[in-house]
Order: C-alpha cells, then structure tokens, then sequence
C-alpha cells in the first residue's frame, strides 16, 4: 500500500480549494456553540444534517450522543474509518473574537471543533465524488473524549462492525507544531490517562483549637506534595509518567477545619507496568499518609481512564509516506510521544491504524495551550489537515 500510495489530482485539490473558506465557516460556527461532553445535541444535529444532505447512511444517538456517516463508493474496495471527537471543555474563554463561546463557561479549548469540521467536510468531498471513490468510508463522530467516555459506547454498539471496519485513522490538530507541519508517530503517540480522586476524612472544628480537631487540609496537602515524590523516586527517569493534581476542596469559611477533604487528580504514562505500580503505591501512600495526621483517606480511579494510544507500524508508515508525497518532505516533523491523552486508543486497540497530529501554532510568541482559556489556533492548519485527511483514506479506501 505504501509503494502504491497516489498523490491528489487536480480535480480533488481544486475542491479542497473551493472548501476552504466554508471549512473555516464550519469550525468557527462550533467553536461559538460549544457543548459539553455527552450535551452535544445541536453539534450532532448539524453533524447529522449535513451528512443527510451529502446521502449517507446516517446513525443518531450512538452511544448517547454520537453521530456515524456511512459512505459507499461506487468502485469495490476496502472499509475505512475516520474518527473525529466533537466536545468540548469547561473553560471560560479568553479570546477576544467574533466567533468566542456564547455559551459561559463553556469551550472549545482543544480543536475538537476543527476536527469535526475537517472530517464532515472530508465526508462531504468524498460523497460529491463518489463516482471517483472506491470501498466504503465510515465516518465516526464520537461525543465525550474529555471525559474518555465516548469510545467505548460506540464500540459496543457495533460502530467498527457494521459495517466491518479494517482500519481506523484520525487526526488531533496542536499548538506544539508550526502551520504546515505534520507529526506521524509510530508506536506509543499519546499517553495513558487515570482520573483519581482521593477523599480525606477528619474531625472538624474551630480553626483556634486545632488540637481537638483531626485535620484533613492539612492531610491532604501533606499526601499532594508527597505524590509527586512516587514518580520520581519510584519510577526509573527512562519511563515517562506524570501525575497532576487539579483540584483541591475543602472547607467553607477562614476559621472551621472542615471534616473532610477531596483532591482529584490524573496520572498519565507510556507503560501498562508503570501505570499498574503507580496506581497501586498512591492508593497505599495516600491511606498510610492521612493515618500519620490521625485521618483516613480513600484513593479511588474512574472506571474510565484511557490507554496508551498506539499507532500501528504498518498504517503509521502508510501515512508517513501520505504526508510525505502529498505535502513534501519538509513537512514531516519528528516530535516525542505527548503525555496528552485520547480515548482514540480504543479504536486503536480495536483495530490497525494511525492518529496523527496536524499543527496550528498560531506564530506568535504568546502561550496558547491546549484546555487552557487562551488557547488559540491558527485556521491555516484546517485544509493541511484536511489535504492529508483526503490522500489517507483515498489511497486506503483502494484509489
């Protein structure tokens, strides 16, 4: 496949040229409508709409709120997927633009809403040709990635299986990489992700006798500082792990020691081993910890953390050489494996394929991090991505 592997015709970059300005149109029409995870109820029904209109074989509510276009092309070939997440973060958002959130409290501080638009356009192009295509494209529009709690719904309910799916890509636009750039990783390409809460318990009372009080703030900082220690003390500097806590709570006024006090936290890794061990020596630490300050403390992890995401070698090579041969040489960047998570591991593990990165490094010298309220894209990345998007399942589909 790979020595096979054909660049775009005229015909079909002229499309994505005449795309371009409804491409950004779509993405910014999402990002001023974000939704959260499982609410995206009118994202889905544009997402729905506008694959009707392109005459799909449309599925709704799939695994709660998830949409999947079926495509058949009029020449045989194989079954491919694209995937793309559609929701979006609790933030308050900071840029300042016609197309900001209008929903408070609410945004896409992650490029969810570009990968949706790039692959209902991808479908859209694919349908308007479908003369020229050959196989069958599914594409999957998967609700709740920030929570990890739409790949697996969608899976169970036969997503990869009807119709049967051979390969499965995607794509994740970043700030980490310039405009024009893309990053194709073999192997392990983003990190595992674990949830954790821990639950300290006390005594309350009055913040001027503490002496008669067990207390959990004090406990509960005491076992936050000492978390970190477990990674770099116990795990060897050559496997990656990081562990971040986000949120402490606890208490309600200046001088009440509360009864109780709750950290949560997530623990991210390359390694199943590591990842195993580290789950097991906080769940220890935290309970042996709380009982020194005369509390108790319980560790517990979300039945839906995520795994490691890995790219398979043969379809990582195939799109390598996509990228290669559609975009040149020079726009083949070679960054490490990211300790950012994606339920997309699940389809990975589910069935070969890759997931890529496409940048959208705005170029300037502010910060703008991912599920932070200044994160910003450069829309110059969409039609790289959808480019790329296009010669991938072209060439897998049986161009």
């Amino acid at each position: 496949m790979v020595n096979d592997m054909k660049t775009l015709t005229p015909e079909w970059t002229q499309e994505i040229d005449r795309r371009r300005e409804s491409l950004v149109t779509l993405r910014r029409d999402f990002h001023r409508h974000p939704e959260l995870s499982f609410e995206e109820q009118r994202t889905a029904g544009i997402i729905a709409d506008r694959l009707h209109a392109a005459k799909l074989d449309v599925r709704t509510g799939v695994g709660r709120t998830g949409v999947v276009g079926v495509l058949r092309g009029d020449r045989p070939g194989r079954t491919i997927a694209w995937r793309a997440d559609i929701d979006a973060l609790p933030l308050i958002e900071a840029l300042d633009a016609p197309f900001t959130s209008g929903t408070r409290g609410v945004m896409h501080a992650c490029g969810h809403d570009g990968h949706t638009a790039v692959a209902l356009t991808l479908a859209e192009i694919l349908s308007a040709r479908r003369a020229q295509m050959a196989g069958t494209a599914v594409f999957i529009f998967q609700p709740a990635e920030e929570v990890f709690g739409g790949a697996e719904p969608m899976i169970a309910a036969g997503v990869l299986d009807n119709p049967r799916v051979e390969e499965i890509y995607g794509l994740h636009l970043t700030t980490q990489t310039a405009v024009g750039k893309v990053d194709v990783k073999a192997g392990p390409s983003m990190a595992s992700a674990d949830f954790f809460d821990v639950e300290v318990k006390g005594q309350g009372g009055h913040g001027a006798y503490p002496h008669l009080s067990m207390d959990p703030i004090t406990a509960a900082a005491n076992i936050l500082l000492g978390m970190q220690n477990l990674v770099s003390r116990e795990i060897s500097a050559h496997a990656p792990a990081v562990l971040t806590v986000g949120q402490f709570v606890g208490g309600t006024k200046h001088n009440i020691i509360p009864a109780s006090a709750v950290l949560r936290g997530s623990l991210r890794t390359f390694d199943e081993k590591v990842r195993a061990q580290i789950k097991q020596r906080l769940r220890d630490y935290a309970a042996h910890m709380a009982r020194a300050y005369r509390t108790e403390a319980a560790l517990s992890f979300q039945a839906d953390g995520c795994p490691v995401v890995i790219n398979t070698d043969k379809e990582s090579a195939f799109v390598h050489a996509c990228a290669a041969g559609e975009l040149g040489a020079a726009a083949l960047a070679d960054s490490p494996p990211v300790m950012a998570s994606d339920d997309m591991s699940l389809f990975l593990r589910a069935r070969p394929g890759c997931y890529f990165r496409v940048g959208i490094a705005p170029g300037d010298d502010r910060p703008h991090p991912h599920h932070a309220p200044e994160f910003e894209m450069h829309e110059g990345g969409l039609p790289v991505g959808l480019r790329l998007g296009l010669t991938v399942m072209l060439n897998a589909l049986g161009a």
